[in-house]
This record gives C-alpha cells, sequence and structure tokens, in this order.
C-alpha cells in the first residue's frame, strides 16, 4: 500500500462515492472513498480492489488495460484533506465530509499524454437494454426514473436522452442520445480539457462553443467522433467522416431494436449489463455478498475474463446473485472517452481529413455494489410502476402533484 507521500494535488471532480484527486506532475489519480473511518476492515477494501482488477476491467474492458491500488492515508493527510477540500467541492456534495483511511490509485483516465491537449468525455451511459419488468410500460428504466425524479423534485426538467438510443448501433438515434445528453447533462455527461471540467451539468458557456474551439470545429462532427469510438472495438484505427446533422426530438416510447456490431464497445457493455435480464430476483434468496468468492472462482480456474471461452465458462458457473450484481455495476460505470489533438504514441489512431489523433476508450466507477442496490432497484421499479400508473399516460412534465 502507497500514501501519498505529501504530493501536490489538485482537485477534478466527484460523485456518490468518490472524490477525485489528480497528482500533479504524474499521469495519476487518487479517487478518494467517502465514508465512515471507524472500524476499517482492509481485507474489505483488498476484497473490493481485486473485483475490479480480476472481474470487472477484464468483462467491460477489452482494450486498454489498468490496475487500481489500494492507497493509505494518515490521520494527518485525511484531516488536511479534509479541511482543504470543503473550500474546493460542490455545496450539494459536502453532507458527506468523511474521508475513508484507503483510497484508490489508478490512472488519470482524462488525459493520454500530459505535454499535450487532452480532452476527455464522461458519459454514464445507464442501463442500455429494455428490462423485461418493464416491457409492458414500453419505457426503459432510465426514462421511467426521470418521471420518479421530477416528482421527487430531485430534478427541475427530464432529460430527453434515452439509453437505448445511444445502444441502438443506428447512428441517427447515437446522435440523437448525445444531443439530448449535451442539452441536459445532469450527472451523466461532462467534458475535461487536460483534467478540467470544461463542461458540465452546471455550464453556462454553450456547448458548440466548446467544441469550435478544438479541431473538430462543430457538434455535428464531435458526435460521429464518439458514435465511431462506441461502435469501435477500442483497439482499432478509425477513420472519421461527418454525417448527416440530427435535430433533437423528445419521444416517450422508447425503442428497444438494437443492432450494435459484436465486436463493439457497446456491444460487449450491454452483454454485461444485461446479465440481470433472465433473473428473477423474487425467486432467489437476497443474501449478503462474498465478493472474494467471485475472485477466487476467477483465480482457481486461471480464467481470462477478456477472453470470450473463459467468460462464458465463468458467467455459466456464476450463481444469479453475483450476477446481478456485475450487471448493476456495468450499469452505473462511467464510460471514458479520451481524445489528443495529435498522434500519441502507443493508442489506436482517428483519421480526419489530413489530421490525425489518437484516443482510449476505457470504463471506471466498478467498484462492487451491496446487496442493499439490488433490493433497491426492486423497490424503485414499484415505484415507477406504480407513477407511471397513476399518471395514466398523461405527459412525463405534467404536474405530479
Amino acid at each position: 500500500m502507497n500514501t501519498l507521500n505529501n504530493e501536490q494535488w489538485k482537485y477534478i471532480n466527484e460523485g456518490n462515492v468518490h472524490i477525485v484527486l489528480q497528482i500533479l506532475g504524474t499521469c495519476k489519480v487518487v479517487r478518494l472513498i467517502k465514508g465512515e473511518r471507524r472500524n476499517v476492515d482492509v481485507k474489505s477494501y483488498i476484497n473490493s480492489i481485486e473485483f475490479v482488477n480480476i472481474v470487472m476491467l477484464p468483462l467491460v474492458c477489452r482494450g486498454y488495460a489498468y490496475k487500481e491500488e489500494i492507497v493509505c492515508l494518515s490521520n494527518n493527510e485525511i484531516k488536511e484533506l479534509t479541511i482543504t477540500l470543503l473550500q474546493i467541492r460542490p455545496k450539494n456534495r459536502i453532507h458527506k465530509s468523511s474521508i475513508s483511511q484507503f483510497a484508490l490509485s489508478a490512472p488519470n483516465l482524462t488525459i493520454l499524454e500530459p505535454t499535450i491537449t487532452n480532452y476527455c468525455v464522461e458519459i454514464k451511459t445507464k442501463e442500455g437494454f429494455l428490462a423485461k419488468t418493464l416491457e409492458v410500460y414500453s419505457r426503459c428504466y432510465y426514462c421511467m426514473k426521470q418521471s420518479l425524479k421530477l416528482c421527487e423534485k430531485q430534478i427541475d426538467k427530464i432529460s430527453k436522452y434515452c439509453p437505448l438510443n445511444l445502444y441502438s448501433g443506428d447512428r441517427k438515434r447515437m446522435k440523437l442520445a448525445l444531443a439530448n445528453l449535451v442539452e441536459n447533462p445532469q450527472n451523466n455527461f461532462k467534458m475535461f480539457k487536460n483534467s478540467e471540467i470544461i463542461y458540465n451539468e452546471n455550464s453556462s458557456i454553450e456547448f458548440e462553443q466548446i467544441i469550435s474551439l478544438t479541431i473538430l470545429n462543430s457538434t455535428n462532427v464531435f458526435f460521429d467522433l464518439i458514435i465511431n469510438i462506441l461502435l469501435s472495438d477500442g483497439n482499432s484505427d478509425i477513420e472519421l467522416k461527418e454525417t448527416a446533422v440530427v435535430v433533437p426530438e423528445t419521444s416517450y416510447k422508447c425503442n428497444k431494436n438494437q443492432e450494435l456490431p459484436k465486436n463493439s464497445f457497446l456491444y460487449n457493455l450491454v452483454e454485461i449489463q444485461s446479465l440481470s435480464n433472465n433473473i428473477n430476483i423474487d425467486n432467489i434468496a437476497i443474501n449478503e455478498i462474498n465478493i472474494a468468492d467471485l475472485v477466487k472462482k476467477v483465480k482457481d480456474n486461471n480464467f481470462n475474463l477478456s477472453n470470450s471461452i473463459d467468460r462464458k465458462q465463468f458467467i455459466d458457473s456464476v450463481d444469479p446473485l453475483h450476477l446481478a450484481l456485475i450487471s448493476a455495476v456495468a450499469k452505473d460505470c462511467s464510460v471514458m472517452i479520451t481524445f489528443t489533438e495529435q498522434n500519441c504514441e502507443g493508442y489506436p489512431t482517428i483519421r480526419f481529413g489530413d489530421k490525425k489523433m489518437s484516443y482510449r476508450i476505457v470504463v471506471t466507477d466498478l467498484e462492487p455494489k451491496t446487496v442493499k442496490s439490488i433490493i433497491k432497484r426492486k423497490d424503485t421499479e414499484k415505484k415507477l410502476k406504480q407513477l407511471i400508473n397513476k399518471q395514466n399516460n398523461k405527459d412525463a412534465n405534467a404536474d405530479c402533484s
């Protein structure tokens, strides 16, 4: 285990679980874990790291490989970090002020090469298929949950983004999904330049203006870039050609038609997400989940989960509760697409006219969920069904009182 060793750092971003710090002068970040520091079991952190490195990363990232490591913070480091971060963190996040003694060290996924200009897009793609339990409503989990969030005043406006469009493989629908994400990012779309957030839900600047200052010049070309990368295998060179502009529109019926290339990044990710679709949670015992059992299974059988034969053997031998857990993690992960404005050795390239850029696509936020997340999903689905039935096909933006 390492410590921060008084390294200089800069706050980058945070979510519900982690606070991400860039370690200056390096290609590393440290992801602080929010939570109580009492009675910390280091073994649980080791199990969590091994779950990410040995199970989830090989399952969802067959291209760029990386590993996370445990960092141990001293009491003084925790005290100093807590005080300093209180002055930097967004006000809506500081209700979780405790920092765990243990943190995660990982590559800085927002950059390829620190000496050149790097752009990174973070997308929480969400659940990319229509769950069997919701098929009768012709609405996916994300779109239904937007209605619930509006009624509970968690959001001011429903997002027109539908994950099924992004995962469709149809370039027009995918472009529509990206346009809707940009229009209303919530916490699902961010853009970075050299690790600094330049666009998110709180931005006052227009996205078109940001893109106009890049080599891509227009949002339409930017969308084509992201779509090409999502439909690639993550390892191959790409020839970028601009396609037609798509005007954002609203549709409250989710289209489950899907034609993804079988070797594509999105196909692989939604395949892992949909492991839960044939599981009836009502018919399985909901016990505490032992992550160590999954890791042991991989080690004992010498499985390489990026290999199709090994992954099939693994998935076929795993009990339904573990599959539900793996699926839950894949549904809530962040996709990080990083590209430069010039060629960068060691990465696949994108040709755009006479220009040659480099890119990488990878996934983060792969730490294990607890059994509570599976129970919560079940409870949330009940609420969603009650709400939709109550609204009786009314406009999802109608008054929820």
